[in-house]
């Protein structure tokens, strides 16, 4: 009897440690297809996994991966609450794969990373910090353990680089578990996987997570934005079978006033019926509408995102944007009604949504000639954007107004290669940081940190990335802030250089 009990425990402890971890065709066609936001793609060949390998542990991560990216992309309160348990299954499933695999930690770093992406849109700020943590105890494990296992390259990578633009309010996440990172070095590890993958085809299934990560940072991050156009180059290919690719180039070809290829890549949206839906691009379409000025196309995409997405960010400003497109049309009244929409919608967490609240809470129509500017020139048209600033009576402006007028004419400046008209306005807008709370001085400060660096004048960027830091101001400070402080690093290093 003794010997019985001895053999059925010892045949349960062999099953619960017997897991295999199979990453064949099925499994890379299925992250592929998940990658793509082809969720339905990806499950036919996760079931036809199940029915050869039931024990492949890549299957439970494969779901909790789609589960996380449908969380992600929805802001749904009821996909996040059905999809969240998908993380614990995929990691009790990781656990029973033997130490002795890479695959373990490097897995279970990327669960928990992802999953604390999710938290961080749902709000569950400490639990995201715990997961990042965990993550990055995993990953850095992992390295040491299995220091040929380049896989890990990536997932450290990512953690590396969102160490390094944690908003400066966040820091205490970062005092509590010890992280150090920046986005330099998390970036240029990138890249060296990013050539591991091209020429390595045991790592190649890994090159488009790559490239959208690359994508995402040089576009919105990096000052420089040349390396975006090279990523642009070879996603634009990819972007036809891969919903993520096209979301990440029509970011970039908007960030780069290449207007009619953005329209190219809006119409190939209507290709894409077995995708997951990111109607975050309806709002995308909207806004590249209104910086066209063509208000009504504006309209009607802005009212499909407010009517199909269930997240709060972006909400107020569409709402807000939705008042503009009738405030350019001369339509006063209508542009009051939908402003109280703004205060009672929505979250105010991200930049241009707490700057909508701002417009809402301050309760006065502002200047039609000031909003044109603005918009023209996130569209390109900066002679546009330029005579409607010059067409404006100063006597009617208040103080805020002038200084965004000042504003206003070194971004065109900056942006037409007048560097020296740019600094001198720049400069002056900078002078009237303790007189406002608006973003202007700052971002200011910012881009003549920006100019100063890329001329390798560094004491001077030092000077303005220290005085952005510095400054109070309510809206975009998250990202003003954070990209001052990662110009801090990079002028840092360079000196040490």
């Amino acid at each position: 009897m003794k010997r019985l009990i001895l053999f059925l425990f010892l045949l349960i402890l062999f099953k619960t440690s017997s897991a295999q971890l199979y990453l064949n065709e099925n499994c890379k066609q299925a992250y592929e297809y998940t990658m793509a936001l082809r969720f339905e793609k990806a499950k036919t060949y996760i079931n036809k996994e199940k029915q050869i390998h039931p024990d492949n542990v890549y299957l439970p991560y494969l779901e909790s991966y789609i589960g996380f990216l449908k969380s992600f992309i929805s802001e749904d309160d009821r996909v996040f609450e059905e999809n969240k348990e998908k993380m614990d299954l995929a990691l009790e499933a990781l656990d029973k794969l033997n130490d002795d695999s890479p695959y373990k930690n490097y897995l279970k770093a990327n669960v928990n990373l992802q999953w604390a992406f999710a938290r961080i849109k749902f709000g569950e700020y400490f639990t995201s910090a715990i997961e990042i943590n965990r993550a990055y105890r995993l990953i850095d494990k992992n390295s040491k353990s299995f220091p040929e296992f380049y896989p890990n390259k990536i997932t450290h990578a990512v953690l590396t680089i969102i160490i390094g633009i944690v908003p400066e309010k966040y820091d205490w996440i970062l005092d509590l578990v010890s992280l150090e990172g920046s986005v330099q070095q998390g970036t240029a590890e990138l890249y060296k996987f990013l050539d591991l993958a091209k020429t390595d085809s045991e790592y190649a299934y890994l090159k488009n997570e790559c490239l959208f990560y690359l994508g995402f940072i040089e576009i919105n991050v990096n000052p420089d934005k040349t390396k975006s156009q090279d990523i642009l180059q070879q996603i634009i290919p990819l972007s036809d079978s891969n919903m993520l690719f096209n979301l990440l180039s029509i970011n970039i070809l908007t960030k780069s006033g290449r207007y009619v290829e953005t329209e190219i890549q809006f119409k190939k949206l209507a290709n894409k019926f077995d995708y997951y839906p990111i109607y975050f691009l309806d709002y995308l379409h909207a806004d590249y509408y209104l910086k066209e000025m063509e208000t009504d196309s504006a309209k009607k995409y802005y009212a499909q995102f407010l009517k199909n997405f269930k997240g709060k960010n972006y909400i107020k400003d569409a709402w807000r944007k939705t008042a503009w497109t009738f405030l350019i049309e001369g339509n006063e009244q209508k542009y009051k009604q939908l402003m109280s929409a703004v205060g009672n919608s929505g979250n105010a967490d991200i930049g241009i949504d707490k700057d909508a609240n701002i417009e809402y809470e301050k309760g006065e129509i502002p200047n039609v000639a000031l909003i044109k500017s603005r918009l023209l020139f996130d569209g390109f048209k900066y002679n546009m954007a330029l005579s409607e600033l010059e067409n404006i009576d100063n006597s009617k402006l208040n103080f805020d107004q002038l200084l965004e007028k000042d504003y206003r004419y070194a971004r065109i400046m900056h942006k037409t290669n007048n560097i020296e008209g740019a600094k001198k306005h720049y400069k002056k807008v900078v002078l009237s940081s303790d007189l406002t709370s608006e973003y202007y001085p700052a971002n200011s400060a910012l881009n003549l940190g920006e100019i100063y660096e890329l001329q390798d004048s560094l004491s001077m960027a030092l000077l303005y990335y220290n005085k952005c830091t510095k400054m109070d101001f309510d809206q975009f400070e998250n990202g003003i802030k954070t990209m001052a402080k990662e110009g801090i690093r990079r002028v840092n290093k360079a000196r040490k250089d």
